[in-house]
């Protein structure tokens, strides 16, 4: 696994939170200009959606 901040993932990018190989996979989205935070919903539950700010450092480059 590579470590990034959000900012830096394109959009639709499956990324994870923890450097844990049972920890959620989440998909990228939208910039929220009103929020100034990327959206985050889960891989297997698109209904269940996070905010976290450009800075946040995630996980991508794994497989699942």
């Amino acid at each position: 696994m590579k470590q990034v901040k959000i900012k830096d993932v394109p959009k639709g990018e499956y990324i994870r939170l923890k450097e844990s190989e049972t920890s959620p996979v989440w998909v990228k989205g939208e910039y929220c200009r009103s929020e100034k935070k990327y959206s985050l919903h889960k891989f297997d539950d698109v209904n269940h959606e996070s905010l976290k700010k450009g800075d946040t450092m995630v996980y991508i480059g794994f497989t699942f």
